[in-house]
């Protein structure tokens, strides 16, 4: 049985250009996109490492900031306190107080514990000889990590019935002379703290955990107390270490979390604190993606672009070639027909050149020898 084969027909040239760009085009973008997404994740990464820290370390700046203004403070009244009346000292003790929604007490005690003067009154002639605030103010500057109130207990209220928590700022008393005559204690409102520690880490776009010196966590911005599957952070906290990095936690979500090893400024004494964080691992992802549709979009209007510059480019420079292979055929077929003239280019302008030569080479009349 005899097979009869059909030859394919090439490609034209313009179909070429065409192709040949298309092809281009989309080896291009797969490199592109191949690039994009090899690099965007280790650059997201990077870049998450560097703000959780950078951010972790701006919050703790803050949040030691805000209890330098109340150590200021503190020193103006011990220096007040040293030369003023007890009248005098409780005036200023009551202005520092305010309405109490920080600083929930403040008070002067002399050598023997007994508080002489108070904001308020509040306290005034009970003994404090016991309290850490009292015992360590009179040999120093003194920060206390936070604790259930004791005395103040009976005398305050705490919103929702939660048990009264304070933060303790004390210093000594001098004299003219330089002797101690006590102490000035301050007890700041440990809620109000943790307000502060959840308005900063909204600011900041993370999660807070402040940790003390036995590795506990005493606040939170919101986010609950960690459970025991956050072991190795606190172990961290511990240790004192500092740590930063990408961490999967209990609740099955990746984030990079950090870890402030302290929490002061300037000579604010030091609570012992140190301040955990952590940001999303899908943080920049919305980022992403509309970089992603912005490239996609640049993508198509310079595929747009390239595709009327192809069509011009056929247009002005393939098609005329195009032209002049059709003449050829047909001057090959014997057919009397003019080549166009073409000068889109050097090369058509020699093909129309050597056509128009041998269509005139044909019209010739032929010699009759023999």
């Amino acid at each position: 049985m005899a097979q009869s084969t059909r030859s394919r027909s090439p490609l034209g040239l313009a179909a070429v250009t065409y192709a040949s760009i298309l092809v281009s085009v989309v080896v291009m973008a797969l490199a592109a996109t191949g690039v994009f997404w090899a690099r965007s994740q280790n650059t997201i990464d990077e870049t998450l490492d560097f703000a959780v820290r950078s951010r972790a370390q701006a919050a703790a700046s803050s949040i030691g900031h805000l209890l330098y203004s109340d150590w200021i403070d503190l020193h103006h009244l011990v220096k007040e306190a040293g030369s003023s009346d007890l009248n005098e000292i409780e005036k200023l003790m009551d202005g520092m107080r305010g309405d109490g929604s920080r600083i929930s007490w403040i008070g002067y005690a002399g050598l023997d514990g007994t508080v002489l003067a108070a904001a308020e009154g509040l306290l005034e002639g009970a003994d404090v000889s016991q309290r850490p605030w009292f015992r360590n103010g009179l040999r120093s500057g003194f920060a206390g990590d936070v604790h259930e109130a004791v005395l103040l207990a009976q005398k305050l209220s705490s919103e929702g019935g939660t048990p009264l928590r304070f933060i303790d700022l004390a210093l000594p008393v001098h004299d003219s002379v330089g002797d101690v005559t006590g102490v000035v204690g301050m007890h700041i409102d440990a809620s109000w703290m943790e307000e502060i520690l959840t308005e900063i880490a909204q600011m900041q776009g993370l999660d807070l955990y402040l940790i003390n010196q036995a590795g506990r966590v005493i606040m939170t911005s919101g986010v609950g107390l960690p459970g025991p599957g956050e072991a190795r952070l606190i172990g961290a906290a511990r240790a004192g270490a500092e740590t930063a990095g990408r961490e999967t936690w209990p609740d099955g979500k990746a984030y990079f979390t950090t870890l402030v090893s302290s929490v002061s400024y300037r000579d604010l004494p030091s609570f012992g604190w140190r301040l955990a964080a952590r940001i999303s691992a899908d943080s920049f992802r919305p980022g992403l993606t509309s970089l992603l549709v912005t490239s996609i979009v640049a993508f198509g209007v310079a595929l747009v672009v390239l595709l009327i510059f192809t069509f011009f480019f056929v247009r002005l420079f393939v098609r005329p070639i195009s032209a002049l292979a059709a003449n050829a055929e047909a001057l090959a077929r014997g057919e009397e027909r003019y080549p166009p003239e073409s000068q889109s280019t050097a090369e058509a302008a020699r093909f129309s050149r050597a056509l128009a030569a041998l269509q005139s080479y044909r019209g010739r009349p032929r010699s009759k020898t023999g």
